[in-house]
């Protein structure tokens, strides 16, 4: 076998572990699920959910929104200069996107609390118990991130990246790109739509 056999391989491989994939193919599919309900109690309730959905701030929602998508750019930085082996420039727009990450839970959270100290909390109504466990779930997810991406700027700066160090990392960046694409429609659905 030659040497080129592998990377013609590695061309035709689908990015990330197989593992990575059903994790988000079932990710995807209970929040679909959760969209869906959430569409079937907003027709019956127009409303309430309307009026529930005043409430939130757009600002905040937007802002958390350029947040996600400035992170998943700079992950797809970071993964451009892992594969080519600039793993400090990596761990760089890692680090940043680390910040993205923490910056992302802490308006998060402070939206939970101004919620809270309004007195609107999980079982106020409809709107709320799915405004709460859809952006909860994603949340959750932010915070698994931020620790994938905080294990990845050690590694990439103080550690020696292996092959399969650089398919798990492309494995976190398909991870963080998913908990992205999430928001976006969390902030859609439950923020713009009219």
């Amino acid at each position: 076998m030659n040497s080129t056999t592998p990377s013609v391989q590695s061309k035709n491989k689908i990015t990330g572990d197989a593992i990575i994939w059903v994790m988000i193919l079932g990710d995807m599919t209970n929040f679909m699920v959760g969209f869906a309900y959430y569409g079937y109690l907003r027709n019956d309730a127009m409303s309430l959910f309307r009026q529930s959905q005043e409430t939130l701030s757009i600002p905040i929602g937007a802002t958390n929104s350029l947040i996600m998508l400035f992170s998943s750019w700079l992950m797809v930085l970071a993964l451009s200069s892992v594969r080519r082996g600039k793993f400090q420039l990596a761990s760089n727009f890692v680090l940043a996107a680390l910040a993205c990450g923490i910056a992302f839970t802490v308006l998060k959270a402070w939206e939970f609390s101004q919620k809270a100290d309004a007195g609107i909390h999980f079982l106020t109504n409809d709107f709320y118990t799915l405004y709460y466990t859809l952006t909860g779930l994603h949340f959750t997810h932010v915070v698994v991130g931020t620790g994938l991406l905080a294990c990845y700027a050690y590694i990439l700066r103080y550690r020696t990246m292996t092959p399969g160090k650089v398919f798990y990392f492309e494995t976190a960046a398909i991870y963080w790109h998913m908990v992205d694409l999430l928001w976006i429609v969390i902030f859609t659905l439950m923020y713009l739509l009219p």
